[in-house]
């Protein structure tokens, strides 16, 4: 017990740490355009582009903390309580409609095979937000006209859901670490986020008592969490 409380204070304070160290940079540009919107000299041009600036720094922010919050609140346990039989089928092509016009955008292919009747029991609205970070991050890393894949099959008395990309992929020594809260490989540090949709989605899954699986696709990442049926 007291192995495992020194673990938790270890995490607590490396988490404090993490959002120490990114919440730096976004309220260093936030100061700054604020500072640049309140000089009197500035005309109305630059002062409308800082202040939509400075909006969208409080934005990210904001948004940090609502997936900060949303996995606290799925690591309690409490939303277990309100498990039910759900279709994955349905979910899994929900998900996929939302995001297919992103992927259009950048070229990609989106496809997704379904095994009929598949069903698990769950918390609809955390399986989406699960499914959705995983097609995301796809469609965020992958290279235009890349294909990424989402499927869902019967496997050995449970249902397997992957979503597989033919994408850079992860380094092996990297595939855990990119679950834990605020990691990003150095390639995509220049991109939007916080290193914490993975984060979310590891979350959900082991609340459904499915962790996540991260395989190398060759080349590309294959994302798989197995659900009971």
């Amino acid at each position: 017990m007291l192995d495992r409380i020194e673990t938790l204070m270890g995490g607590l304070r490396q988490v404090t740490t993490d959002i120490a160290h990114d919440l730096r940079t976004p309220l260093t540009r936030l100061g700054q355009r604020l500072e640049i919107a309140a000089r009197s000299d500035a005309d109305e041009q630059v002062l409308r582009k800082n202040l939509g600036d400075a909006r969208r720094e409080v934005d990210d922010i904001l948004a940090m903390f609502t997936a900060l919050l949303r996995i606290a609140e799925v690591e309690s346990g409490a939303r277990k309580a309100a498990f039910s039989r759900l279709d994955l089928g349905e979910i899994i092509d929900t998900v996929v409609e939302v995001y297919r016009s992103a992927a259009d955008e950048k070229g990609q292919q989106l496809e997704y095979g379904i095994d009929p009747g598949v069903t698990t029991v769950g918390d609809r609205e955390l399986l989406i937000q699960l499914f959705a970070n995983l097609v995301q991050n796809a469609i965020r890393h992958c290279q235009p006209e890349a294909r990424i894949e989402v499927r869902a099959q019967r496997v050995a008395g449970a249902v397997e859901v992957s979503v597989s990309d033919n994408g850079p992929g992860i380094p092996a020594d990297m595939r855990a670490k990119v679950l834990q809260r605020f990691v990003r490989l150095e390639n995509s540090r220049t991109s939007p986020g916080y290193g914490l949709g993975l984060s979310l989605a590891a979350a959900i899954a082991n609340l459904h008592d499915a962790p996540l699986s991260l395989t190398d696709n060759a080349p590309g990442l294959r994302v798989s969490v197995r659900l009971g049926c």
